[in-house]
């Protein structure tokens, strides 16, 4: 990895792939019921702010990470007390988007398959991957995007021919207002997807130097289209199944494509919506879990990260099937109870912190800061 740079391309469709990962799957700001669209785009404003704050940390190490920088803030020991919360905090979340598209899968093709197998064969795959190297991963990226994003493309334009949605569903904008938009906005939705950029404060110093007063902009830029993409597919759920439906199935996006039906021939397409979501899934996890191996690293002082990828690939798949009993119990953990007790002081209490010691001990820290030339 050291030796390898991310380009800017490369860095922008990871953060689409990332984003889009997921949240495409849930029914994200379901609980604003027909403005659930528009909450999605409140959540994106805050989390561009929350993006812009780790930004500004990388401006001042350009060639370290978070789990790297903290022990120049604040010393070795207590420094290496934050970069270990950090890595289970990113196990953590790779475990729950895992066990997301486990049971995806589980409902929507392998049935009567143990739940464990399917993320087994997820994780193995992570694994091999990421033992060829991250430029692998990225590369791969590359390529699957071109498809993702064709498939999206195609899915649209069929659920547009078949005629299957009623804007009226989408009528009256905050017709009961704003504030229970904002309320089902946050803080779910700045936290779930868009402040998960939190993990790309470990990825953001293996830009290529020439690129790295572009990475706020591109950053932005990536997160932007993602907001737009999530606030339109949930439109679009929302004016084929109503609002009341859309609010109460698991996956409503798998449920509008499955409506398609042009001709009694063009139909059962929720199959193609389930490969492409595998792929945003695969690729998000597989960030997760590298991010957790270079934690680990810095953490541990560990020299070979591909000794560690197979045991931390283990802890994900073990963590993901006990991080709860069943599928209604994990959503409701990750909608209710993660963003405000997991997400809210990883995401932005501690950047904040970080920053704040930063500006305290600017002068002492004046050779480790980045000039705007860098």
């Amino acid at each position: 990895m050291k030796s390898y740079k991310i380009d800017l391309q490369q860095y922008f469709i990871l953060i689409i792939l990332f984003e889009l990962g997921s949240a495409i799957l849930v029914g994200l700001g379901m609980d604003a019921g027909r403005d659930a669209w528009i909450a999605i785009l409140f959540g994106m404003v805050a989390g561009m702010i929350l993006f812009s704050g780790y930004y500004f940390l990388y401006k001042q190490f350009p060639d370290l990470s978070l789990t790297q920088y903290v022990q120049v803030l604040f010393g070795k020991h207590i420094g290496k007390i934050f970069g270990f919360c950090y890595m289970l905090y990113f196990l953590y979340l790779a475990a729950r988007v895992l066990r997301d598209f486990g049971s995806l899968l589980l409902s929507a093709v392998f049935v009567q398959t143990p739940i464990i197998v399917v993320n087994t064969l997820m994780i193995a795959t992570i694994v091999y991957v990421l033992k060829l190297g991250f430029e692998v991963l990225v590369r791969t990226g590359e390529i699957f995007f071109v498809l993702v994003a064709l498939l999206g493309v195609i899915l649209t334009v069929l659920v547009l021919s078949a005629d299957l949605m009623d804007f009226n569903y989408l009528l009256p904008i905050f017709g009961e207002g704003v504030m229970p938009v904002l309320k089902a906005a946050f803080p779910v939705t700045p936290t779930f997807p868009f402040g998960e950029m939190v993990v790309f404060t470990m990825l953001l110093p293996y830009l290529k130097v020439k690129n790295r007063n572009k990475a706020l902009k591109i950053g932005l830029l990536g997160m932007g289209v993602s907001g737009f993409v999530l606030s339109t597919t949930i439109a679009m759920d929302i004016a084929v199944l109503g609002g009341h439906v859309a609010t109460h199935v698991y996956f409503p996006l798998l449920a509008a494509v499955a409506k398609i039906n042009i001709g009694e021939f063009i139909q059962r397409l929720d199959a193609i919506v389930v490969f492409t979501l595998i792929i945003g899934g695969f690729f998000k996890v597989a960030v997760f879990l590298y991010v957790s191996v270079k934690a680990a690293q810095d953490v541990f002082g560990v020299k070979e990260e591909t000794s560690i990828i197979g045991p931390i690939g283990v802890v994900v798949i073990l963590s993901s099937i006990a991080i709860a009993s069943n599928y209604v119990e994990h959503i409701n953990e990750g909608l209710n109870i993660v963003p405000d007790f997991i997400h809210i002081p990883f995401q932005a209490v501690l950047p904040a912190l970080f920053i704040i010691v930063f500006l305290l001990r600017k002068k002492k820290l004046k050779h480790f800061a980045s000039s705007s030339s860098s």
